[in-house]
């Protein structure tokens, strides 16, 4: 009787074990072994809309709309190492894009041979960019669709310090407009929307070889005044919006290894022609995002 209660002391024991294990704290830590190479594809699908503006700021007219889409392969390869940042070279495999206003032909381009370019970054151990250790941002031009949003290869920073499922922290993320707007609609903004995200850890799943961090992150985009160009003038451009994004990290990969992001930002644009001719519209753009490491 006495062994048959140990063992099922034991049974629950080994049951339990893994959910305790789940409710502990752990440390994110970016530290993968030198020459450790990742490949991650993320795929984007944009709509915009553009809409003219009266005195009163009324929308007049019909809508012009366009719609974005890209493919990316993107590999990163560890090359120097110290106790807590890492050198690492960064490229495209293949960056694919297609946009076209509504009713028309799409107009599609692809990243040549000569673009493929390895560029480097040093990451520290939270997966921040250090300054003066290649380009910010990923060490790479962005994606023009998905323009650096939360579920790109970079992911978000992770925590400086142990975090429970529950945990929140927060981070700091730039958000450019697709650039794709100066082929379709004659629109340029110059600069990014610099904002704070809140990052959760939802939940953490312990297997034989990893662990898997499951991340919820949300943030609010402006409102900003940012400058931008309007069919050759000159103009501002207010901006507000929200991104939000499911992430997965593996200890296993050091990467998020997974993860599907919206981003929803509508801008009111003025601007002056050199006639002295004044323009207002109202531009609307959502993208959905999706990240996934390749095997």
């Amino acid at each position: 009787m006495r062994a048959r209660e140990v063992s099922r002391l034991l049974i629950v024991a080994a049951f339990l074990a893994p959910v305790l294990r789940a409710q502990e704290p752990v440390t994110l830590r970016y530290a993968p072994r030198v020459g450790a190479l990742v490949r991650t594809i993320t795929r984007s699908n944009g709509t915009i809309t553009l809409r003219a503006l009266d005195a009163a700021a009324q929308p007049v007219g019909d809508s012009v709309m366009g719609e974005m889409r890209s493919w990316a392969g993107i590999t990163r390869r560890v090359l120097e190492g110290t106790d807590s940042t890492r050198s690492v070279e960064v490229s495209y495999d293949s960056l694919k894009t297609r946009a076209r206003l509504a009713g028309q032909e799409w107009k599609e381009t692809a990243l040549s041979d000569a673009e493929k370019v390895a560029l480097s970054v040093t990451l520290d151990d939270q997966l921040r960019p250090l300054a003066g250790g290649g380009r910010s941002g990923g060490g790479l031009a962005a994606d023009p669709v998905a323009n650096g949003g939360i579920a790109s290869w970079r992911g978000v920073p992770l925590p400086g310090h142990p975090v429970s499922p529950g945990a929140m922290w927060v981070v700091q993320t730039g958000y450019h407009l697709p650039t794709q707007l100066g082929d379709l609609l004659d629109v340029s903004v110059h600069d990014s929307i610099i904002a704070n995200a809140t990052v959760q850890l939802d939940s953490v799943v312990p297997q034989v070889r990893d662990t898997l961090m499951y991340l919820t992150v949300r943030e609010t985009l402006g409102p900003i005044n940012l400058p931008a160009t309007d069919a050759g003038s000159a103009a501002t451009v207010e901006l507000a919006g929200s991104q939000a994004a499911s992430l997965v990290w593996s200890t296993a990969w050091n990467a998020f290894v997974s993860g599907a992001g919206q981003a929803r930002v509508i801008g009111r644009l003025r601007s002056v022609a050199a006639d002295g001719t004044a323009r207002a519209s109202q531009i609307t753009w959502a993208v959905h995002t999706t990240l996934q490491v390749r095997l």
